[in-house]
């Protein structure tokens, strides 16, 4: 029995001192036959969430006092309730994630969002309290996504190429948040308020296909999702 204890012991000694091979992570695997899907996906994710949820959060203030000529104060309550409403809908997010699973609660916050802002593109947006509403609710669904997508985005890539992944993915939010007050200004210019919500929705849209194609991470061993 001493005999036995005693190989079992250097075989394991054995094992904790050996070398372990260290794979490191390469920038192309991203764009491997594996991978390929899951990272043009995500990245569409990434890009049309942050498009919808800080062209949200940058431009209705100033569209309340240019377009709907609200007083400072009431600008200021107008944006206080849209981040009350971002709040309660991340808590929501956070209790009920794990049994709606990730590829569904972000399929149906996108057709939300989409539905959301369509329908203020159907009436007009004729007054600042429907905007306020109907706008904030739509950036309280979206930065449920944006949330969820910071969780999402790392178990979707093994350990050796987690950083570069979640990198490459982020590069596309700052992208986003980059161009989106350019091109709203453009089309508000050009096109008119309605306009504006149609550019969202068509974005919305876009994130509901592109979340409907990802893999549910739902309670999977990280090794099996992505080996």
């Amino acid at each position: 029995m001493e005999e036995i204890e005693s190989s079992t012991d250097k075989r394991i000694e054995a094992k904790i001192s050996a070398p372990q091979a260290v794979v490191k992570g390469n920038w192309k695997e991203l764009f491997s036959p594996f991978y390929r899907s899951r990272t043009l996906i995500v990245w569409t994710l990434w890009f049309s969430s942050y498009f919808v949820a800080n062209g949200l959060n940058n431009w209705l203030p100033s569209l309340y006092k240019t377009v709907y000529n609200l007083p400072l104060e009431d600008s200021l309550h107008a944006a206080s309730l849209t981040n009350v409403i971002q709040t309660v809908a991340v808590f929501a997010c956070a209790l009920l994630i794990d049994r709606v699973g990730r590829k569904r609660w972000a399929t149906i916050a996108f057709l939300v969002v989409g539905l959301l802002l369509t329908t203020l593109w159907f009436n007009g947006a004729k007054s600042a309290e429907s905007v306020m509403y109907l706008g904030s609710a739509a950036y309280g669904v979206m930065g449920t996504i944006t949330v969820l997508l910071y969780l999402y985005t790392p178990k979707i890539y093994p350990t050796r190429m987690r950083v570069l992944g979640i990198a490459f993915a982020t590069a596309w939010l700052r992208l986003a948040s980059a161009i989106a007050p350019t091109i709203l200004g453009f089309v508000l210019g050009a096109k008119g308020i309605t306009s504006v919500f149609v550019l969202f929705a068509c974005v919305a849209a876009v994130g509901a296909f592109m979340a409907f194609k990802m893999i549910e991470t739902r309670e999977k061993v990280l090794e099996d999702i992505a080996p």
